[in-house]
């Protein structure tokens, strides 16, 4: 699929894509997460929802490997992350099937939706505390939702961030785990992807290629981050984010 956009498409479409990949790449760079909220929307407006997500993959995945790996400690992190990572793997399973058996337009519908409710779930989310015996069953839950998240939108993240910051987790901490969480999702996402009818081997090489436009963005983002005002910035992203997922929504029941 991914190849035969690459082959057929127009020119204009290719510099589209690789525009929205590079403004994704950017606002990662930024603030660290929030990558494939940002791109699936706007790849969505461009090729098949379903293609958007086989695109996202492989860069999911590799972007966030140095953040995951920042400050050693991986077997206490991915420790850390045992509920959510249970709840994640059949979630995901989930979410693929969905992706590949429902019509594309309902595919973009439900991407749009689950856009706008992550966008209130960030607004929430410093309001949110979880603490004691209830992190290992809230964090199978959020695991479970995430990974149906990025099976059916690429985005596994966003309900785990959610949980992590009401964990209590900031900063570097934040970042380490929701990066980690991000490289076990989308590896898993990747190769139940490629393993299907739908894909193959050649559509991982252009997922794997796409990774260069993101990486520039990230270079460019990295270079502003402490320049711009934390919270004025994460506004500023939370209203991209819902207006992108509205637009998706808007899209696919008036077209």
């Amino acid at each position: 699929m991914l190849l035969e956009i690459w082959r057929t498409a127009p020119s204009w479409l290719l510099i589209a894509i690789v525009g929205s990949l590079v403004i994704a790449g950017w606002l990662k760079g930024v603030i660290g997460v929030g990558m494939p909220i940002i791109a699936l929307p706007l790849l969505s407006m461009l090729i098949d929802v379903r293609a958007s997500v086989m695109l996202l993959s492989v860069p999911l995945i590799l972007s966030n490997i140095p953040q995951a790996l920042e400050g050693g400690k991986v077997i206490p992190c991915v420790t850390e992350l045992v509920p959510v990572l249970l709840g994640m793997l059949p979630g995901i399973v989930v979410g693929v099937a969905i992706l590949l058996t429902i019509d594309p337009t309902m595919a973009k519908l439900i991407a749009g939706v689950v856009v706008i409710i992550i966008g209130g779930l960030t607004l929430l989310a410093p309001k949110l505390e979880i603490k004691g015996r209830a992190q290992a069953p809230i964090g199978l839950a959020s695991g479970f939702l995430g990974g149906i998240l990025g099976g059916l939108a690429a985005m596994p993240g966003p309900i785990v961030f959610v949980y992590l910051l009401a964990k209590g987790l900031r900063g570097r901490n934040f970042t380490k785990e929701a990066s980690m969480f991000l490289v076990l999702s989308a590896a898993l996402l990747a190769a139940i992807l490629t393993s299907s009818h739908a894909f193959g081997w050649s559509d991982l090489g252009v997922s794997t290629a796409a990774l260069a436009p993101v990486a520039i963005g990230m270079m460019m983002g990295q270079k502003v981050r402490d320049t711009i005002p934390g919270q004025a910035f994460k506004k500023t992203v939370l209203v991209v984010v819902l207006l992108s997922g509205a637009e998706l929504v808007r899209k696919a029941v008036f077209t």
